[in-house]
C-alpha cells in the first residue's frame, strides 16, 4: 500500500498508524527556522512527518519509535526518498533514549497517542499507537523538556481534551503555547484537533483556525499542504 505526495511516495502498511490527516497537519503547519540544525520526531510511524519535514530542511531528522515494525518501513520509506542522507529512524521508546543521549534538538515533533481508559482494539500494535499507556502526556512532555534545546520549538497535534492537557503539563516544565491553529472538520462542526507549538520563552500567543472541507477541500487547507498533497477538489 502506497501512500502518493508530490515528491516522494511511502508505504504504510506495515507500520501502526496509517498516513492520516492529523500527520499531514502537522508536517505541513509545523514551523522551521532557518538555522535549525536537527529534528527529533517522538512516535514516527512510518516517517511521513519526518520525510516531509526533509522536503523543507537541511537539517538531520532522526525519527523514533516503539514499534519495530513501523521503524522497518520507515527505514525503507527513507531510503526510496530524496532525502535518504538527512533522514534516520530509531527502534527505540522515548524513555529508553532520553537515559542514552546527551543530544539536544532544535525542533520535536509528535502526533502522540491521545485515548485514554477507552475501549481497545485486539491489535496490540494498534493500542501503542492510539492509546497513551507507554506514551501518556507527562512522560512525553517531561522528555520533551530534557532533550530540547534552549531556543528549541516543539510541535504537536491533539484533540481538545488530550491539548488542554499537555499545555497545563507543559507550563509546569517552563515550555509556553506560543502558537495554536484550531482545526475545524467542517464550518459546521466544532473544532476536534489543535495544532500547538511551545516554547521556554513566554511571549503572547498567536492563534488560529483551519476549516478542512466546505464542499470540497478549503482553499485554506489546499495551500497549507500545496507542496506536499495532490488534491483535485
Amino acid at each position: 500500500m502506497l501512500f502518493h505526495l508530490k515528491h516522494f511516495s511511502l508505504s504504510h502498511s506495515q507500520s501502526t498508524m496509517k498516513v492520516g490527516t492529523d500527520a499531514v497537519l502537522l508536517g505541513a503547519w509545523m514551523p522551521l527556522p532557518d538555522n535549525c540544525s536537527n529534528i527529533l520526531e517522538i512516535g514516527s510511524g512510518c516517517g511521513v512527518i519526518s520525510l516531509m519535514l526533509a522536503q523543507r530542511t537541511e537539517a538531520e531528522i532522526l525519527g523514533i519509535d516503539i514499534d519495530e515494525q513501523s521503524v522497518k518501513e520507515a527505514k525503507k520509506n527513507a531510503e526510496n526518498s530524496p532525502w535518504k542522507n538527512n533522514v534516520q529512524f530509531l527502534n527505540e521508546s522515548v524513555q529508553n533514549f532520553v537515559q542514552k543521549t546527551t543530544q539536544k534538538f532544535d525542533i520535536i515533533v509528535s502526533n502522540p497517542p491521545f485515548f485514554e481508559n477507552s475501549l481497545k482494539s485486539p491489535e496490540t500494535s494498534k493500542n501503542i499507537s492510539k492509546h497513551n499507556d507507554t506514551l501518556n502526556l507527562e512522560t512525553l512532555i517531561s522528555t520533551v523538556d530534557t532533550l530540547l534545546a534552549d531556543s528549541g520549538r516543539f510541535g504537536v497535534i491533539l484533540p481538545l481534551v488530550a491539548a488542554e492537557k499537555i499545555e497545563i503539563l507543559a507550563q509546569n516544565y517552563r515550555l509556553y503555547a506560543t502558537k495554536k491553529t484550531h482545526i475545524y472538520p467542517v464550518p459546521t462542526k466544532n473544532a476536534n484537533r489543535l495544532l500547538m507549538l511551545f516554547e521556554r520563552k513566554k511571549n503572547d500567543c498567536e492563534e488560529d483556525k483551519l476549516t478542512l472541507r466546505d464542499k470540497g477541500y478549503t482553499n485554506e487547507y489546499k495551500q497549507l499542504v500545496k507542496e506536499y498533497l495532490l488534491i483535485e477538489n
